[in-house]
């Protein structure tokens, strides 16, 4: 829904990029927090799962992000990358990046292991 692309992925790294436009602002005219975040989020689950056993997916169960400038218009690419790897959970960090290659956001998740396609009940 939102135009998000895995660029690269790698053993322990995703990088998930947006061309954020008019669709992708609030009414102040910026890209919404939502967004970065939900690329972010992204980014740092799928990092996980490149490490993760056939079978097994995980999902957030903690999520921090700092907003470090706006953004318009133009490319995002949150980079994230797994931290450390527990039996149960896994810590994992994202920058996104503008276009020119500027922090725009910091986040790090927490998240719980789960068979794939299945939640824990």
């Amino acid at each position: 829904m939102l135009g998000a692309r895995i660029t690269e992925s790698e053993p322990g790294r995703v990088v998930i990029e947006i061309e954020a436009g008019p669709q992708h602002r609030h009414g102040g005219g910026v890209v919404q927090g939502g967004v970065i975040t939900q690329i972010a989020d992204a980014a740092m689950g799928m990092s996980s799962a490149t490490l993760q056993a056939d079978g097994e997916w995980n999902t957030t169960i903690e999520l921090k992000i700092n907003f470090i400038r706006p953004v318009i218009s133009g490319r995002i690419r949150a980079v994230g990358r797994v931290v450390e790897m527990k039996n149960t959970l896994l810590f994992s960090e994202a920058d996104v990046l503008d276009e020119k290659g500027r922090l725009v956001a910091r986040a790090s998740s927490t998240c719980m292991a789960v068979p794939e396609g299945q939640g824990r009940e």
